[in-house]
């Protein structure tokens, strides 16, 4: 029998079975005593938690998701993966390379995959030149690596593509080790699809697209060159690989709401900021981030900012801030012509035949100034570039009529689809060159003028005004104009004053234009894009110790 408590012990109190719902009800319920600043106080405090246990089950709920997804996407991809492996692996022992071994450990590392995002990579533009350049550079430097490009051009054989690359940019890529991913989607991305809420739909369509993309072949990399950034969720939390963005142009941009009035455009100014948000929001997932000039790097450190937060508050070794990554530019042939060579009264545009490129500016402004006394005899306006669609060619047709129109069809030349080797030809003759897009995100046909040594005329606006035609050692290297109607110079006004420097005025312009130029070489990229491709590799290798250590296939 128990004997009676000791005074000295505390009294045994009785086993309690309350329920934590209970304690929480006791703990939140309304009390008619408490005033009512108490009482929102502890509404308050129940609606954080309740929002971030919500929260917490969601996050969790989609991680659990994605990983199963994920592994079965990889489990798809693994027989194709093997055979890309098999050939790569072959086409290795054919070549018979006794130095493999001694190449470091970069090279003697298993094979990855180095996917590559972008629909139109046959088009030929200045963003091609980008992908191909970082596939050429990854290629040369990593012996182990293997490009996936996916693209839309369905009609296009391999071959043929490269075949291009080589006529256009002169870049020789090894053939055995790249892999082309054909979509059948791409219309999904493009903005004849979406003729309402073009922003929101060329976005859910590029979601389906990626997924198309990552379903047809599981990358080990996957980096984005063409600026399809609602693709990064779907890669990151399905696969859980490493995601690299190329930002040529934000989707959305603060100058956009510069232009919108509150009174008469406030749907279109709430859209634009939902839209922001989500781009905001998707922008996050990317790893690195690498902007074209220093107008997109502005602007896109603005738009994407809580990525920015992230890397403030988990990257401390600095690797993942966002970075300028000048496009490669064909400088080092062009730098060789002569510019004190005489040139020949012929205007330049080298620009793909879109809306944004304003051909039509430069035409009606070419027109007043071949009219003008201004103007050297025979003067011409030669109009080179590439067409993507029908859309396009419909636009050349546009231009022809618009040349007509304005009374100088005999002094206009359109030239479509041209070899590299012809542009370097009218490069080498003409004197001035011009571009009239507005807020240009960069602008290659404008660094391939300055180094050939053309005198430059362009909009005072975007990365040719930031970061191409500045001066050099404090003086000119080109000129700004301006389509305001309060603009100190319009384009005609510009070209005129181009014509009429004297000859030892012309060729200081050339010189100092030439010498500037040499910033955006292509070993310049190359070794930029190599330093951040080092950083994506070792995020690769993480995150492919964390697969296997999951027990997620590889």
């Amino acid at each position: 029998m128990k004997g009676p408590p000791s005074p000295n012990q505390p009294p045994t109190l009785p086993e309690s079975h309350t329920s934590i719902w209970t304690l929480l009800w006791r703990t939140f319920k309304p009390d008619p005593r408490a005033s009512l600043k108490h009482q929102a106080a502890v509404y308050l405090c129940l609606f954080f938690i309740l929002t971030t246990l919500a929260v917490l089950g969601v996050y969790i709920t989609t991680k659990i998701i994605a990983a199963i997804w994920g592994s079965r996407l990889r489990r798809k991809s693994e027989g194709i993966r093997r055979s890309i492996f098999e050939n790569f692996l072959a086409t290795e022992d054919e070549a018979g390379d006794p130095e493999r071994e001694s190449k470091g450990k970069k090279n003697a590392s298993r094979p990855v995959i180095v996917g590559f995002f972008h629909p139109y990579c046959n088009a030929g533009g200045g963003g091609e030149r980008v992908l191909w350049g970082a596939v050429h550079a990854t290629l040369k430097e990593h012996k182990n690596a293997i490009c996936a490009i996916y693209t839309g051009d369905t009609e296009v054989h391999k071959s043929e593509i490269i075949e291009k690359v080589k006529a256009r940019f002169e870049i020789v890529l090894d053939e055995d080790r790249i892999f082309i991913v054909y979509l059948l989607r791409r219309q999904l991305v493009a903005a004849s699809t979406w003729p309402r809420l073009t922003l929101l739909g060329q976005a859910l369509g590029s979601v389906f697209l990626g997924y198309e993309a990552i379903s047809k072949l599981v990358p080990d990399l996957f980096v984005d060159t063409m600026g399809y950034p609602f693709t990064y969720p779907v890669v990151s939390l399905l696969l859980n690989i490493p995601v690299a963005a190329y930002v040529h142009y934000p989707m959305i941009s603060t100058d956009m709401f510069s232009t919108l009035s509150l009174t008469t455009q406030l749907p279109r100014y709430v859209y634009w900021r939902i839209f922001a948000l989500l781009y905001a929001f998707v922008g996050a997932f990317a790893d690195i981030v690498m902007a074209n000039g220093t107008w997109t790097f502005n602007h896109i450190k603005e738009v994407w900012w809580l990525n920015r937060l992230l890397h403030l508050a988990f990257d401390k070794s600095k690797k993942l801030e966002f970075q300028i990554l000048y496009p490669p530019c064909s400088t080092t042939d062009l730098e060789k012509f002569d510019v004190t060579n005489a040139r020949k009264p012929i205007v330049l545009s080298l620009a793909q035949f879109r809306h944004e490129k304003r051909h039509e500016i430069i035409l009606e402004e070419f027109a007043k100034f071949a009219k003008s006394d201004a103007a050297p005899p025979n003067t011409q306006l030669l109009l080179i570039g590439s067409v993507r669609d029908n859309r396009d060619k419909m636009r050349v047709y546009e231009l022809r009529l618009l040349a007509r129109e304005l009374g100088i069809n005999d002094d206009v030349h359109f030239m479509l689809e041209a070899k590299w080797d012809e542009v370097k030809n009218w490069l080498r003759t003409a004197s001035v060159g011009v571009n009239a897009m507005w807020n240009e995100h960069f602008g290659i046909g404008v660094v391939e003028y300055m180094a050939a040594g053309l005198i430059s005329v362009v909009h005072e606006s975007g990365g040719p005004r930031l970061d191409i035609v500045v001066p050099f050692e404090g003086k000119p290297t080109g000129f700004h104009f301006s389509t305001d109607s309060n603009g100190d110079m319009t384009l005609a006004t510009a070209l005129a004053r181009a014509f009429a420097l004297t000859p030892d005025e012309q060729t200081e312009y050339r010189t100092r234009a030439q010498q500037s130029a040499s910033r955006f070489s292509e070993e310049n990229f190359e070794n930029a894009w190599l330093e951040r491709l080092k950083v994506l590799l070792m995020l690769e290798e993480y995150s492919h110790v964390d697969r296997i250590s999951r027990g997620s296939p590889s």
